[in-house]
């Protein structure tokens, strides 16, 4: 029987003593007093400790919260209590037991008692008292709990865990009734506790190295490939970690299939445990026991946190909350969210876990607070005050820097089926004001739900879809996505024609896009003549001074400015820039826009020192107007240290400004983006003037690959990152990939560009250096042309070997798993299809993610697009990455090119793995030596017993061909 619940109610020994037939009885009492609690000493051995908390062996890291927690408990002398409070699940609990176990031999005894009542807290002190007086076991629980209290005053050097107290009153009478001792208190309450407590503890979530090791040991394996994707999913919060870990370790399933599960079963996932797991330690149980206690106090403080949780985690403004109640009854209920730690305070923002918000938004019957209707009445709700919190669309940029955080949220959390008018209304204005900033690759999911909500509501055909259509495509095309989007905008433009007319404002609008899209999608010249239409068309109808005007001429002046075309390029943007001044004003978007193209082209046309002062002075007003991380700032300042680096002839000065672009490019707006990808070009080129040809490497590749992937194969930006590429080879020491590479680049640029323009010529001067280079050692005189081409090109080469001494070279950011398998996959498929082009750049893409099957595959495409010795350096780095199955394909590439001494041991290796293909080609190689004939028919034999019949075929030739042995004596 569980001794914190036995009752008894004997403390005095009753008997009667009978003494013989009709004896008087005589009653006497023997009373057993108790021992005195000031003379029992602790009898030795263990305490207790908590049965829930975590095991020693899974605990990991909080070494700095343990050696703070042991300071302050021993600090001094008296009485000394400490608080550790926060969200349910950050391991408050675990932190407690695990300073318990470790400190064991510094107190006499430690105590554990479950504290989140009184009954329980008086049950725990019972139980201590049983403890040291067994005979207690029968005591009224109130004299046992007594006694504890009392041996508590009487002694010292003990420490008591009070674990989940509810509020600081349940204890405050027991901890001030003592003198001497120690508390170590957890409470998801963090507030109120001043008058026990000098320095109250906060405890956060874990260290991304630490949580991710915890769901290691959870889940007993010590190689468990992404867990830091699920471990960062979880919010590195140790009791979803920990439940996680033994989900898997009970199931073995991998994390891909936990995250698939958290994606399509949350509910179930959130409220279910592993076998042996007690039910109210489960992420959902824990937080819904705190709601409960906040239900409590205050119903609004319930309905403003279910709210809270459809809003971006971060930066959640107070007044956007305003509308939901007075501002006395909503100052306490978020103060009351706060002391529970579902909700912390930054300036005048609100924060709320992701990983809390993401179970408060998942409905589930059997929880409560997580009803059908009640998270829907929580996302109408936020739907409503996000309506009401709408910048005007000249608001400024801060305003809207504020509100789009939550609008992503809604659109990412919403489906298209639970969208109504009020929804739309939000993705609208936030589409609108993203598109006015050039920032349409945000817009792609604002776009997508604009279309089908009208689709759905009023028809394919109505105004509202067209327009809804042509803005989506819009915004896919500046994703890179130009299949979706022409055949989106064809399909429309058609409808628009026939119901709007060839005059309307988004008939020309369509047609414009369309114009974009065949310039970009492989057929500059057809591009340039519809963008001139485009530009004619609009000028007629709408005016010269029109807004649309102005945009169609910026892009056809882009437009011959990547052609190469400087002077017609540089007139249209000296034009767009004045009426961009005179009609828009100084600070509007397209105004800006116009003056970083004119610098542009002025640099490209020779004027490096006019180009950097306009650019110069341009970043100051970006950085004023659009702020220091938006798309067209963040080029602006690419521009000035290239130019910069041009004029200096000191590169390195610049390169941490732009590895630091690069990065927070890539955070803002993904690796994919045209931003990221011309940043990271810019930073490749950096390098390679730099002499860093390693880190210039690695980054041009990456480079050239988001370049093929998104801009395609013939963009000039793709020929000249190509070129980069090339040269960075060359300058490494990879003689005969570079000048293949320059070679392709040259080629390409002549049949896209035309042999006069100036990337075609800086690309034919650069193959010419290779070619007299490599002449230097053999031919007299040569050095002398050698330094005399150095001067002659247009980009100059530094003399220094390497890097400056204590650059660190390129920092690779954060790799995404998902997005290299997915890259991979995508490669393999348009091999698959005969895509060969398109393939590339989504396999070099997986490539910098290390994926080695990407590296083979890549190295094939290669060959097959003859491109021999890229072919080989992919394919040797696939193999020396552990990818066994490219050791033929490099064996039989150089078997191709004459080289059979260096193909055999590749084949060889390919061979004794089973590979067929290998045993023929080995076979092949060898015949061609003298020495080797007979062991090719070996590997041939080998082939045909595998069951390829062209190798029994050979074998059959062989045997007729052989000569026959003379007859003579047997």
């Amino acid at each position: 029987m569980d001794p914190l619940s036995r009752r008894a109610e004997v403390s005095v020994n009753h008997g009667i003593i009978s003494l013989g037939d009709g004896a008087s009885n005589t009653v006497n009492n023997y009373h057993h007093p108790l021992p005195s609690a000031a003379s029992l000493s602790w009898p030795g051995g263990p305490g207790r400790l908590s049965p829930t908390a975590l095991a020693v062996g899974r605990f990991v890291g909080r070494e700095r919260e343990l050696s703070d927690l042991h300071t302050v408990l021993q600090s001094g002398t008296g009485l000394i209590a400490q608080t550790v409070a926060g969200l349910g699940g950050v391991g408050k609990s675990a932190l407690a037991c695990r300073y318990a176990q470790m400190r064991q031999d510094a107190y006499s005894p430690v105590w554990w008692i479950t504290a989140d009542s009184p009954d329980r807290i008086e049950a725990g002190l019972a139980a201590l008292a049983v403890r040291m007086v067994p005979e207690l076991n029968s005591a009224p629980l109130p004299d046992a709990a007594a006694w504890a209290r009392s041996w508590l005053a009487c002694h010292d050097g003990w420490l008591l865990i009070l674990d989940d107290v509810a509020a600081p009153a349940d204890v405050q009478e027991l901890i001030g009734s003592l003198g001497t001792g120690r508390f170590l208190i957890t409470s998801r309450l963090a507030e109120g506790w001043q008058d026990l407590v000098d320095r109250p503890v906060t405890l956060g979530a874990m260290p991304v190295e630490d949580a991710t090791e915890l769901l290691r040991r959870s889940s007993g394996r010590a190689d468990l490939p992404d867990a830091a994707r699920l471990s960062a999913r979880l919010g590195h919060l140790p009791l979803a970690v920990a439940q996680a870990g033994a989900y898997l370790s009970q199931t073995g399933i991998g994390v891909g299939e936990y995250l698939d599960l958290l994606d399509h079963r949350s509910a179930e996932t959130f409220r279910g445990a592993a076998a042996g797991t007690p039910g109210d330690r489960t992420i959902a149980a824990v937080w819904t026991v705190t709601l409960d206690r906040i239900a409590e106090e205050d119903a609004l403080a319930l309905e403003v946190f279910r709210t809270l949780a459809w809003f971006a985690p971060d930066g959640i403004p107070r007044s956007l909350l305003t509308p939901m109640a007075d501002q006395g009854p909503l100052v306490h209920a978020l103060g009351l969210l706060r002391a529970y730690r579902m909700v912390d305070f930054l300036d005048r923002s609100l924060s709320v876990h992701r990983l809390v918000q993401e179970v408060f938004r998942t409905p589930d019957a059997a929880i409560r607070h997580r009803e059908d209707e009640a998270v829907a009445r929580a996302r109408a709700r936020s739907v409503d005050l996000l309506t009401l919190a709408r910048p005007a669309p000249d608001a400024g940029l801060e305003a809207w820097q504020c509100f789009l955080p939550h609008a992503d949220a809604l659109v990412a959390h919403t489906t298209a089926a639970q969208d109504d008018a009020a929804a739309t209304g939000v993705f609208e204005a936030a589409a609108r004001f993203l598109g006015s900033q050039n920032l349409q690759h945000r817009a792609v999911r604002y776009c997508s739900r604009i279309a089908d909500f009208h689709g759905r509501t009023q028809g394919a055909h109505a105004p509202a879809t067209l327009h809804a259509r042509a803005n989506l495509a819009a915004a896919q095309l500046e994703t890179g996505d130009r299949v979706r989007a022409r055949e989106l905008l064809e399909a429309n433009l058609s409808d628009q024609q026939r119901i709007l007319g060839p005059d309307h404002r988004l008939t020309l609008a369509s047609q414009a896009y369309l114009a974009a899209i065949t310039y970009a999608g492989g057929d500059p010249d057809l591009g340039i003549e519809l963008l001139e239409a485009s530009l004619g068309h609009r000028e007629r109808v709408l005016g010269a001074d029109h807004p649309d005007t102005l945009v169609s001429r910026g892009n056809l002046a882009v437009a011959h400015h990547e052609r190469g075309n400087t002077v017609r390029a540089t007139d249209l943007f000296e034009t767009q820039l004045a009426d961009c001044l005179r009609v828009l004003g100084p600070d509007h978007f397209d105004t800006l826009r116009s003056r970083h193209h004119l610098a542009s082209a002025r640099h490209a046309a020779g004027n490096a020192t006019e180009a950097a002062r306009q650019l110069t002075a341009l970043l100051t007003d970006c950085e004023r107007v659009l702020g220091a991380s938006h798309p067209l700032t963040a080029d602006v300042r690419s521009d000035v240290a290239a130019v910069a680096s041009e004029l200096t002839q000191q590169p390195r000065d610049d390169i941490e400004q732009l590895r630091a672009d690069v990065l927070g490019r890539e955070r803002e707006h993904g690796p994919e983006h045209r931003s990221t990808v011309s940043a990271r070009a810019v930073l490749g080129s950096a390098y390679l003037r730099a002499g860093d040809v390693r880190s210039a490497t690695e980054v041009l590749e990456t480079a050239l690959g988001y370049s093929l992937w998104v801009l395609g194969p013939d963009h000039p930006a793709t020929l000249h990152i190509g070129h980069q590429l090339g040269d960075a080879y060359f300058a490494a020491g990879r003689e005969a990939l570079g000048a293949e590479m320059v070679r392709e680049a040259l080629a390409d640029c002549e049949r896209v560009l035309g042999p006069g323009q100036w990337e075609t010529e800086n690309v034919r001067a650069t193959l010419v250096f290779m070619a007299m280079s490599s002449l230097a050692d053999r031919v007299p005189g040569v050095r002398a042309v050698r330094r005399l081409l150095k001067r002659m090109r247009r980009r100059g080469r530094p003399d220094g070997a390497g890097p400056a001494a204590g650059d660190r070279g390129w920092m690779r950011p954060g790799i995404d798993p998902e997005r290299v398998r997915a890259a991979a996959a995508e490669g393999l498929r348009l091999c698959g299809e005969g895509e060969l082009r398109g393939a590339e750049g989504h396999l070099r893409v997986a490539c910098d993610g290390g994926n080695t099957s990407a590296m083979a595959n890549l190295g094939m495409v290669l060959a097959r697009t003859g491109r021999p010795a890229g072919a080989e350096f992919w394919l040797l780095r696939a193999v020396e990455a552990g990818e066994e199955g490219a050791a033929g394909p490099l064996g039989g590439l150089l078997a191709e090119a004459g080289r059979f001494k260096e193909a055999q041991p590749w084949l060889r290796r390919a061979a004794a793995t089973g590979s067929v293909d290998s045993m023929m080609d080995l076979g092949h190689v060898l015949i061609r030596t003298r020495r080797g004939r007979s062991e090719a028919e070996l590997w041939y034999r080998r082939a045909a017993e595998a069951g390829d019949p062209e190798a029994a075929r050979f074998l059959e030739q062989w045997a007729a061909l052989r000569p026959r042995r003379r007859p003579g004596p047997g």
